[in-house]
């Protein structure tokens, strides 16, 4: 084992920036702290070579008495070096249940996600010691391959990307360099305090283990090592389940393979989670939930809730969601000079016109050009809202519970349906299954009736009603 620590010098930095995907703005997390300001300060050298516009974000969490005048110091810092400097301020909650370490990192990298465009880049200071603090963190936590992979080097964030370019420089290795550049840095009085786990780790337990095993922190990184190559072949796995039995971004098909392999089935539902939002599920419960999926029977309600993300199960298949806007709670008249009627973020809109691919588009035509709706009161809402149940078509009649089940629509998903409703009868659910006599009408006035769900689940659902149309 090589007792060598690499140097960080400017130049280090920009080759391993060009061994990442190529970016178009470079936004670094800078703290003021030693860490953060060698990133800045080498990436402004080498910002002419790198020929992208780079910038820094301060995240002020106001827990500090002196939060104000860190704060100030990294604006001035900033300034010296000609680089723009976005300043953010959060409010960490001390009861939400996470821990004040957690819930300050989960609202810093909120906030910081929210400046990310298309294409651009975190840059974060986390090094090689950070690396070996967050193994033995989380292997106090109970993590799994995932969580004894540490930190990854890069990973989507928000519209953009977080990359961490220091993992393979120790800490000492960036304070040498700013000493070298005669650069100054401030130091946070927090990072002494026990009480936090982190500290508590490095300046208590990697010492005493150092004592007994000298570089402890590389035979750390050896593990981290091993469980990275560990993580990428499950991923592999995962993902090459996942390429098969998806018949949407947020829909699992349940196999027998899945079925019979508690194991397989654990790894895929945590893999599928995290490629669509990247917000793990407690391994106790997703533990738990699994079991419940393997021996639920038909019509067996399962369901796991984190956060504000929803699995559960229905006809064999998986659904994941985040939490939606609550569905119309009334009956909306539809205007009778509108062809369209909006419904809301999720639901979106219903359109009545000759041509669905252009109505909606322009409000102020002609009254000739207007669709026409029938004559009589014609509104819109949901089951919850509108006390009919049944659709008439022709000479028979079709309960609404019984549509919903022949056409796949998950029962938590039925209450954002659209109905439409003529004259106190109902006469469409959804833009696929129509009233006798209104199916007749659109036919007579050569009129169609269109939704467009803006909610992706809702989107999938209209996708197998209407399979030619996608």
């Amino acid at each position: 084992m090589s007792h060598r620590t690499l140097a960080f010098t400017a130049d280090y930095l920009l080759q391993t920036l060009r061994s990442f995907p190529v970016v178009n703005a470079y936004i670094v997390g800078f703290s003021g702290g030693a860490d953060s300001t060698a990133l800045l300060h080498a990436l402004k050298a080498v910002e002419k070579q790198l020929d992208v516009p780079i910038s820094a974000v301060h995240v002020n969490h106001d827990l500090h008495g002196d939060a104000g005048l860190w704060q100030q110091q990294c604006e001035q810092f900033c300034h010296q070096l000609q680089i723009k400097l976005v300043c953010l301020k959060i409010d960490p909650d001390r009861n939400s249940g996470k821990g004040l370490e957690a819930e300050s990192r989960h609202l810093r990298y909120q906030a910081m996600s929210a400046l990310l465009k298309p294409g651009a880049c975190l840059l974060t200071a986390h090094h090689a010691n950070d690396q070996a603090e967050t193994l033995l963190l989380n292997l106090m936590r109970g993590s799994g391959v995932d969580g004894l992979s540490a930190m990854p080097e890069s990973r989507r964030l928000g519209n953009g990307f977080l990359q961490r370019q220091l993992l393979g420089f120790q800490s000492t290795a960036l304070r040498d360099y700013l000493r070298e550049n005669r650069v100054e840095w401030t130091e946070d009085p927090s990072n002494q305090y026990l009480d936090h786990d982190r500290n508590f780790v490095r300046h208590e337990v990697i010492p005493l283990l150092e004592q007994r095993w000298p570089q402890v922190g590389k035979r750390l990184l050896l593990t981290r090592q091993a469980m990275k190559g560990a993580r990428c072949l499950l991923e592999r796995l995962a993902d090459s389940y996942l390429q098969q039995h998806l018949t949407h971004p947020l829909v699992l098909r349940m196999t027998p393979a899945l079925l019979d392999d508690r194991e397989l089935l654990k790894l895929v539902i945590r893999r599928w989670t995290m490629l669509a939002d990247g917000i793990p599920i407690p391994a106790h419960r997703l533990e738990t939930f699994c079991g419940q999926v393997c021996r639920a029977t038909e019509g067996h309600k399962v369901s796991l809730a984190w956060g504000d993300r929803f699995l559960r199960l229905y006809r064999q298949q998986l659904w994941l969601q985040t939490e939606m806007e609550s569905a119309p709670s009334g009956v909306v008249n539809w205007p009778q000079q509108s062809d369209h009627i909006d419904l809301g973020k999720d639901m979106g809109q219903l359109v009545l016109g000759n041509d669905a691919g252009t109505a909606g588009q322009t409000e102020n035509r002609t009254d000739k050009q207007h669709a026409i709706l029938p004559s009589g009161e014609f509104d819109v809402g949901t089951r919850t809202s509108m006390k009919e149940t049944v659709l008439c078509q022709g000479t028979l009649h079709k309960s609404l519970k019984n549509l919903y089940q022949a056409n796949g629509v998950p029962p938590w998903l039925r209450d954002y349906i659209p109905l439409c409703r003529l004259n106190g009868e109902l006469v469409a659910m959804g833009d696929w299954c129509f009233g006798g006599q209104f199916k007749a009408w659109m036919s007579a006035h050569n009129s169609s009736l269109s939704w467009r769900p803006g909610n992706p689940l809702l989107q999938f659902i209209h996708s197998l009603q209407h399979p030619e149309k996608h």
